[in-house]
């Protein structure tokens, strides 16, 4: 699924999550919804130019303009230095700044990871901060659709999640139920596509339905589909 039709079937779960607790208060019940439809998009963090990494990322045009003009620094820092001309490391530096600007997801992504499990071993957090410290390090790394999309990092993050948020605030519960809700809807929706979901542990297990296209006129509709259940639930949970 793309875009729409992860975001649509994502704001549908939350809003069926939301109508069976019907007593949540309207502040928190708004942020079950918003964080739902957030937790439809993450699972693609893993996809170099998914919506969401697309976020903390220059465009690709701008990623091969800066990836040329790091090579043509670094050449000139060369340059500099055989000539014995004044301060070729500053071309150098400029290469360097300009190598990460072209890298920017990698960097943000890495660098969340790396503080993540830094927090958890200097001041001692649950468990969860590791498995998501790990997951953001080598999310640069791994293929879309790979361990990311997995049942089993789904089970470990929900069980994290619950586990976290059982003793915080109503408002707290709800982020960690709405985001929940949002990533099995992702995984729901990849499997009825033609590339699908397969299990870590047992590689073999391929759910992969090939009802739909990606981007097609059916996830189109059912997009809608999803947005016009969500607004009939809004309206069955507070009226």
């Amino acid at each position: 699924m793309n875009r729409q039709g992860h975001v649509g079937l994502a704001i549908l779960a939350g809003s069926a999550l939301l109508y069976f607790t019907p007593t949540m208060p309207l502040i928190p019940a708004a942020a079950l919804v918003s964080a739902a439809g957030l937790g439809g998009l993450l699972p693609d963090l893993d996809h170099k130019t998914s919506t969401v990494s697309n976020k903390i990322q220059f465009p690709a045009r701008t990623r091969r303009q800066l990836k040329g003009l790091s090579i043509l620094c670094f050449g000139m820092g060369v340059l500099w230095f055989v000539m014995q001309q004044a301060m070729p490391w500053l071309w150098l530096v400029a290469g360097l700044v300009l190598t990460m600007a072209s890298r920017l997801r990698m960097l943000i992504l890495s660098g969340l990871g790396l503080l993540f499990i830094g927090g958890y071993e200097v001041y001692e957090l649950h468990w969860l901060t590791l498995v998501v410290g790990v997951a953001l390090l080598v999310m640069p790394f791994v293929k879309h659709r790979g361990i990311i999309h997995s049942p089993e990092f789904a089970g470990i993050l929900s069980f994290g999640v619950l586990s976290v948020t059982a003793t915080q605030p109503v408002l707290i519960q709800a982020l960690g139920l709405g985001m929940l809700a949002g990533w099995w809807s992702h995984l729901v929706g990849d499997s009825v596509t033609v590339e699908g979901i397969r299990s870590v542990l047992l590689p073999r297990l391929k759910v992969a339905l090939n009802i739909l296209r990606n981007g097609g006129a059916a996830e189109r509709w059912i997009a809608r589909g999803c947005w016009i259940g969500s607004f009939a639930l809004w309206v069955m949970t507070f009226y």
